[in-house]
């Protein structure tokens, strides 16, 4: 095991314990052994890189063993974007009232190491994490609600069962039957609610405007492949 190691306990963007060495390398929970030892691996295990480095600590989160196995480099910005993620969310957490909070407060704490529209997109998010929230479970998302309607009274939601929810306009229903050609998605997991995997967006390309436009919105519960089927089923069927 390497010597000098620096060792830093920080936050999952899903709220899960995560582990920082030397500033440069991040690792995530993977499970605890009969000793109650854990034992976390290298954020890349899941990635391209398929890294084999690991790292297992006791309960006093001292270091048991260390394999650095890395086949790809540290990467300085994204373990110090983590951390001041971290920090922000602690400092946040300190307040009964999120209402009462006031970003400038934290802007001028943080800002002399970040830039002022990261601070700001950080503070914000996790600000909204923390307002209460009725609904706790996947199961608990009303059918109906004042939210699922647009300015001009227009239904919002189209779908939910109890993997999915989907949201779409008429005006997203139309962009989406016109510029299907090429369909644009992403898949984030920072804003998915806590009982869900992940909030998942389509966009579609409007070349006489040259612009982007999202097209529909979706919760869902999990990342099973009849899950996404049945999005793109749902989507096809407002043509």
């Amino acid at each position: 095991m390497e010597e000098n190691i620096t060792i830093y306990i920080s936050e999952s963007n899903k709220g899960e314990e995560q582990i920082i060495i030397n500033k440069q390398y991040k690792f995530n929970f993977s499970h605890s052994r009969k000793d109650n030892s854990r034992v976390y691996k290298c954020t890349e295990y899941k990635k391209n890189n398929k890294c084999k480095s690991f790292i297992i600590l006791n309960n006093g989160k001292e270091i048991l063993k260390y394999e650095s196995l890395h086949n790809h480099p540290g990467n300085e910005y994204s373990v110090s974007l983590s951390v001041m993620k971290h920090k922000i969310k602690d400092e946040i957490k300190k307040h009964s009232n999120p209402f009462d909070i006031k970003r400038k407060d934290y802007i001028m704490k943080f800002l002399k190491k970040w830039d002022l529209y990261i601070l700001k997109t950080l503070i914000l998010r996790s600000i909204n994490k923390k307002l209460p929230s009725n609904v706790t479970t996947f199961n608990e998302i009303p059918n109906e609600s004042e939210y699922y309607k647009t300015e001009r009274n227009e239904d919002f939601m189209i779908f939910k069962n109890s993997d999915l929810v989907i949201f779409q306009s008429p005006f997203q229903a139309k962009l989406f039957k016109k510029y299907n050609n090429d369909i644009f998605v992403d898949g984030t997991f920072y804003i998915a609610p806590k009982f869900s995997q992940q909030v998942f967006i389509t966009r579609t390309y409007v070349k006489e405007l040259n612009s982007f436009y999202t097209t529909s919105y979706a919760i869902l519960r999990n990342k099973k492949q009849k899950t996404y089927k049945m999005l793109f089923n749902k989507l096809k069927t407002k043509f």
